[in-house]
């Protein structure tokens, strides 16, 4: 009798174990999973706020291609500072006055941004976007945005935006005389994080 039981002892033991098995490796596949999504690794910003910091630069795009001056709020901060070749205009009224500028404000125009998002706090990050621009009159502009974004009550908003462009007499000029856009739109990049790391050490 007790040699019967043995093999469905063994059994029900040997069930255990696969059963404990099976779900620490789902555990750790499930913590893995999320580690690579960006849900259970610690860091200064998590996949949401990079969400939320690119769905900003579109809807920039967005105003600013359909002239909604009035919404301008709902990217920049009240103090935003835009620099340009242009010069430096200042609130979302100078971002508008910089639009005017380029005839952007009279023309209908579309653009497109890819951007990478480098966090420098946990409430302060600047973004590098590519920038592809076409006219009304179907020409084609490129160039590069370098954004410092500040986490507010209302969400992220763009506090500061240097508008550099590529492949013309200006961005040659800022090249000083070397191959445009490198090595100043990186080094743009490298200023703007440098900059917004000493603004939130103080």
């Amino acid at each position: 009798m007790d040699d019967a039981r043995v093999p469905d002892r063994t059994a029900e033991e040997n069930t255990e174990k696969i059963e404990t098995s099976t779900e620490k490796t789902a555990g750790k596949t499930a913590g893995e999973s999320a580690g690579r999504a960006g849900g259970s690794v610690p860091g200064p910003l998590s996949a949401q706020d990079r969400i939320e910091i690119n769905e900003i630069l579109s809807f920039s795009s967005h105003l600013l291609d359909n002239r909604r001056w009035d919404m301008f709020g709902e990217v920049f901060v009240p103090e935003v500072r835009l620099c340009a070749p242009q010069g430096e205009f200042t609130g979302p009224a100078g971002v508008r006055r910089f639009a005017e500028t380029v005839d952007l404000s009279r023309f209908p125009a579309t653009h497109t941004l890819n951007s990478i998002v480098e966090a420098v706090d946990a409430d302060t990050a600047v973004a590098w976007s590519r920038m592809l621009l076409l006219t009304w009159d179907r020409r084609v502009a490129c160039g590069d945005y370098i954004d410092t974004f500040r986490r507010t009550e209302h969400g992220w908003r763009i506090e500061q935006r240097t508008v550099a462009p590529r492949n013309d007499s200006a961005s040659a000029g800022l090249a000083e005389g070397g191959y445009a856009p490198d090595p100043y739109a990186y080094a743009m990049f490298d200023d703007a994080v440098l900059a917004a790391a000493g603004r939130a050490g103080r």
